[in-house]
This record gives C-alpha cells, sequence and structure tokens, in this order.
C-alpha cells in the first residue's frame, strides 16, 4: 500500500456480516464517492484463468472446481471455515491480489486530485488495513438485528449465522479501532442522515 497522501482523505469501511455496510457504501457512492470494494477484488482474485485460481489449483486441488472451470465457493468455504492453516492460505492468496489493486485504486484517485477516496474492506480492521487509512468506519447493529438479517439476505439458519458470527471478531473489540460508529439499526433515513453529515465533515477537512 502506498504512503497516505498528504491531500486525499481515505477513509477505511468496515462492518460485520449483515451489518449493512454495503448499504452505507452505497450512500457514498451516490454522494460522489470513490469506492474500493474488496469483495470484489477477492471474487476478481480467483476468477476463471486467472493466476490466483491456479494458485489455488496448486494449493488444494482440481477437486475446488465447478465442472464450468471456477472455483466451487461453497466448497472451499466449508473448508477453510473449519481449517486455520487452509484459511491462512488463501488468504495469502487472495489478499496479494486484492492489495495491489486497492493500490492502483488509490494512486487514480490521487491522481485525479480526489478529496477522499473509500476502501470497502470486510476484514480491514483483521487484515490490519486500519493502520493504513485515514479513518475508519464501522457500520454496526444489535446482534439480533445482525442474525435476523443475516437471515433473511442468505436463507441460514439462525444456528449458521450465529456460528458466523461467532467466527468473526467481536464488534466490541473492533469499535476500539473505529473513528467513528454508525449505527445502522435504525431506518435507512436515518442512515443516509448520518453518513451524509459525516461524508460531508471529510470533505471539509483541512490537511
Amino acid at each position: 500500500m502506498p504512503a497516505l497522501s498528504e491531500v486525499m482523505k481515505i477513509i477505511g469501511l468496515t462492518g460485520g456480516i449483515a451489518s449493512g455496510k454495503s448499504t452505507v457504501a452505497s450512500i457514498l457512492q451516490k454522494l460522489g464517492a470513490h469506492i474500493f470494494d474488496a469483495d470484489i477484488a477477492s471474487r476478481q482474485a480467483v476468477a476463471r484463468g486467472s493466476q490466483g485460481l491456479q494458485q489455488v489449483i496448486d494449493v488444494f486441488g482440481r477437486d475446488y472446481l465447478t465442472i464450468d472451470g471456477e472455483l466451487d465457493r461453497q466448497k472451499i468455504a466449508q473448508l477453510v471455515f473449519e481449517n486455520k492453516a487452509a484459511l491462512g492460505q488463501l488468504e495469502s492468496i487472495v489478499h496479494t491480489y486484492v492489495r495491489s489493486e486497492a493500490k492502483k485504486f488509490l494512486e487514480q484517485c490521487r491522481r485525479q486530485n480526489f478529496s477522499a477516496a473509500v476502501l470497502d474492506v470486510p476484514l480491514l480492521i483483521e487484515c490490519g488495513w486500519y493502520k493504513e487509512v485515514d479513518l475508519v468506519w464501522l457500520v454496526a447493529v444489535d446482534e439480533q438485528t445482525q442474525v435476523e438479517r443475516a437471515m433473511a439476505r442468505s436463507g441460514m439458519s439462525q444456528q449458521e449465522v450465529e456460528v458466523r458470527i461467532a467466527a468473526q471478531m467481536t464488534l466490541a473489540a473492533k469499535c476500539q479501532y473505529a473513528d467513528l460508529i454508525i449505527d445502522n439499526s435504525g431506518s435507512l433515513k436515518q442512515t443516509e442522515l448520518t453518513v451524509k453529515k459525516e461524508w460531508e465533515k471529510v470533505l471539509q477537512m483541512e490537511d
């Protein structure tokens, strides 16, 4: 990652499963923010025919491909969820690509003299990216809301969602790294007003 710009402010946007991080990112985009989506980059990292997918095959074998030659995401997810060593291997492959793409994104934003840019990264804190941004924005909801929204969105059972949440860094721990906590438990309108106000503050920041 490049050194922080003396002009452009970099926001690291993060949040747990079903917290509404994507909603906040969408609001920011409508406000004119330039956003790097780490989830999209992660999928590109292991797309069919990519160097990343070949590395996955070399490490885990062709059993983790679909009949169409794409990564079997459900199968690999099951493996890494139960095997920390495998998770580390997969993350090493994916994160190398994602960091490279994030660097290119920030360099392009700087060349265009943007006042601010957003890195939308689910594991911003866990992966240490929080050290490389100016501000950490954490989208948060209470756990019951998180469970209900995750079940409605994914079709997973309550137990499955709770297991996923338990495997993540706790909200309390994440809050210690946050410069701003966006409470997304209320209405969309409330979230929109909060994000708009905070985004305008960033744009008005002096270097």
